[in-house]
Protein backbone atom coordinates (compact mmCIF):
# COMPACT_ATOMS: atom_id res chain seq x y z
CA UNK A 1 0.00 0.00 0.00
CA UNK A 2 0.99 3.65 -0.09
CA UNK A 3 1.52 4.52 3.60
CA UNK A 4 5.15 5.54 3.00
CA UNK A 5 4.05 8.18 0.45
CA UNK A 6 1.40 9.84 2.60
CA UNK A 7 1.99 13.04 4.54
CA UNK A 8 -0.09 15.12 6.94
CA UNK A 9 0.05 18.79 6.02
CA UNK A 10 -2.03 21.97 6.10
CA UNK A 11 -5.10 22.25 3.88
CA UNK A 12 -8.08 24.58 3.49
CA UNK A 13 -9.94 22.92 6.39
CA UNK A 14 -6.98 22.61 8.80
CA UNK A 15 -4.81 19.57 8.15
CA UNK A 16 -5.26 16.68 5.75
CA UNK A 17 -3.54 13.58 4.43
CA UNK A 18 -1.79 14.02 1.07
CA UNK A 19 0.01 11.71 -1.34
CA UNK A 20 3.51 12.62 -2.49
CA UNK A 21 3.26 10.41 -5.60
CA UNK A 22 0.67 9.60 -8.25
CA UNK A 23 -1.72 6.86 -7.13
CA UNK A 24 -3.48 4.72 -9.77
CA UNK A 25 -7.24 4.33 -9.92
CA UNK A 26 -9.07 1.71 -7.85
CA UNK A 27 -6.17 0.56 -5.67
CA UNK A 28 -5.93 0.21 -1.89
CA UNK A 29 -4.08 3.18 -0.45
CA UNK A 30 -4.03 2.39 3.24
CA UNK A 31 -5.61 0.29 5.95
CA UNK A 32 -7.38 2.03 8.81
CA UNK A 33 -5.93 0.45 11.93
CA UNK A 34 -7.07 1.07 15.45
CA UNK A 35 -8.78 -0.55 18.38
CA UNK A 36 -12.19 -2.09 17.69
CA UNK A 37 -15.12 -0.93 19.82
CA UNK A 38 -18.87 -1.40 20.16
CA UNK A 39 -21.07 1.60 20.97
CA UNK A 40 -21.04 0.50 24.63
CA UNK A 41 -17.23 0.42 24.83
CA UNK A 42 -16.37 3.55 22.79
CA UNK A 43 -14.18 5.90 24.84
CA UNK A 44 -15.99 9.13 25.76
CA UNK A 45 -15.83 11.68 24.37
CA UNK A 46 -15.77 9.98 20.98
CA UNK A 47 -12.73 11.07 18.97
CA UNK A 48 -13.66 12.73 15.64
CA UNK A 49 -11.50 10.19 13.73
CA UNK A 50 -13.52 7.23 15.04
CA UNK A 51 -14.84 5.26 12.07
CA UNK A 52 -18.03 3.20 11.98
CA UNK A 53 -17.43 -0.14 10.23
CA UNK A 54 -20.59 -2.06 11.19
CA UNK A 55 -24.02 -1.62 12.78
CA UNK A 56 -22.31 -1.56 16.18
CA UNK A 57 -18.60 -1.72 15.32
CA UNK A 58 -16.10 1.12 15.27
CA UNK A 59 -12.38 1.59 14.70
CA UNK A 60 -10.93 4.09 17.14
CA UNK A 61 -8.53 6.90 16.30
CA UNK A 62 -5.02 5.69 15.58
CA UNK A 63 -2.82 8.71 16.21
CA UNK A 64 -1.50 8.21 12.67
CA UNK A 65 -1.97 10.04 9.37
CA UNK A 66 -5.20 8.20 8.57
CA UNK A 67 -6.88 10.20 11.34
CA UNK A 68 -6.50 13.25 9.05
CA UNK A 69 -8.38 11.98 6.00
CA UNK A 70 -10.99 14.67 5.46
CA UNK A 71 -14.54 14.57 4.15
CA UNK A 72 -15.51 15.74 0.68
CA UNK A 73 -18.87 15.73 -1.08
CA UNK A 74 -16.81 15.01 -4.21
CA UNK A 75 -14.43 12.38 -2.77
CA UNK A 76 -11.41 10.83 -4.48
CA UNK A 77 -11.39 7.76 -2.19
CA UNK A 78 -13.87 5.22 -0.91
CA UNK A 79 -13.93 3.12 2.20
CA UNK A 80 -14.05 -0.68 1.85
CA UNK A 81 -15.01 -2.59 4.99
CA UNK A 82 -14.09 -6.27 5.29
CA UNK A 83 -15.08 -7.73 8.64
CA UNK A 84 -13.38 -5.59 11.29
CA UNK A 85 -10.94 -4.11 8.80
CA UNK A 86 -11.28 -0.96 6.70
CA UNK A 87 -9.30 0.10 3.65
CA UNK A 88 -9.20 3.39 1.78
CA UNK A 89 -9.23 2.92 -2.02
CA UNK A 90 -8.60 5.46 -4.77
CA UNK A 91 -11.63 6.14 -6.97
CA UNK A 92 -9.57 7.49 -9.87
CA UNK A 93 -5.97 8.43 -10.66
CA UNK A 94 -4.73 10.81 -8.00
CA UNK A 95 -1.88 13.13 -9.01
CA UNK A 96 1.00 13.74 -6.60
CA UNK A 97 0.10 16.27 -3.88
CA UNK A 98 -3.59 15.27 -3.88
CA UNK A 99 -5.44 15.37 -0.59
CA UNK A 100 -7.15 12.05 0.25
CA UNK A 101 -10.86 12.48 0.97
CA UNK A 102 -13.93 10.29 1.33
CA UNK A 103 -17.61 10.97 1.97
CA UNK A 104 -18.09 10.54 5.73
CA UNK A 105 -21.76 9.67 5.15
CA UNK A 106 -20.64 6.35 3.66
CA UNK A 107 -19.52 5.20 7.09
CA UNK A 108 -22.26 6.39 9.41
CA UNK A 109 -25.72 5.42 10.60
CA UNK A 110 -25.91 8.46 12.89
CA UNK A 111 -28.95 10.70 12.95
CA UNK A 112 -28.63 14.48 12.80
CA UNK A 113 -29.18 14.53 16.57
CA UNK A 114 -26.25 12.15 17.13
CA UNK A 115 -23.69 13.62 14.72
CA UNK A 116 -23.53 16.18 11.97
CA UNK A 117 -20.76 18.10 10.27
CA UNK A 118 -21.01 21.56 8.78
CA UNK A 119 -19.24 20.84 5.50
CA UNK A 120 -16.61 23.20 4.20
CA UNK A 121 -15.31 21.01 1.36
CA UNK A 122 -16.11 23.65 -1.25
CA UNK A 123 -16.92 21.13 -3.97
CA UNK A 124 -19.47 22.03 -6.65
CA UNK A 125 -21.96 19.57 -5.12
CA UNK A 126 -21.34 20.36 -1.44
CA UNK A 127 -24.27 19.26 0.71
CA UNK A 128 -23.43 21.81 3.47
CA UNK A 129 -24.48 19.45 6.31
CA UNK A 130 -23.16 15.89 6.56
CA UNK A 131 -24.60 13.13 8.73
CA UNK A 132 -25.60 9.48 8.35
CA UNK A 133 -26.05 7.57 5.10
CA UNK A 134 -29.83 7.73 5.37
CA UNK A 135 -29.73 11.49 4.62
CA UNK A 136 -28.14 11.05 1.20
CA UNK A 137 -30.42 11.49 -1.79
CA UNK A 138 -31.63 8.32 -3.51
CA UNK A 139 -29.66 9.36 -6.62
CA UNK A 140 -26.41 9.69 -4.67
CA UNK A 141 -27.00 6.38 -2.86
CA UNK A 142 -27.51 4.68 -6.23
CA UNK A 143 -24.34 6.26 -7.65
CA UNK A 144 -22.29 5.30 -4.61
CA UNK A 145 -23.62 1.73 -4.67
CA UNK A 146 -22.76 1.37 -8.38
CA UNK A 147 -19.23 2.56 -7.63
CA UNK A 148 -18.83 0.08 -4.74
CA UNK A 149 -18.57 2.84 -2.15
CA UNK A 150 -21.21 1.60 0.31
CA UNK A 151 -20.30 -0.87 3.08
CA UNK A 152 -22.67 -3.80 3.52
CA UNK A 153 -24.02 -2.59 6.88
CA UNK A 154 -25.41 0.54 5.15
CA UNK A 155 -27.16 -1.38 2.37
CA UNK A 156 -29.82 -2.72 4.71
CA UNK A 157 -33.39 -1.58 4.04
CA UNK A 158 -33.66 0.80 6.99
CA UNK A 159 -31.00 3.08 5.45
CA UNK A 160 -32.41 3.20 1.91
Amino acid sequence: MYDYYLTVKPCKTGVGLFTSIMIPAEVPILEVRGDIYSSDTLPKPVHPATLQIGRDSFIGATGAGVDHVNHSCNPNCSLHVVGNRAFLYSLHVMPADSELTFDYSTSSTDTLDQWKLDCKCGSFNCRKVISGYQYLSDELKTEYEKRGMVPMFLKEDMFR
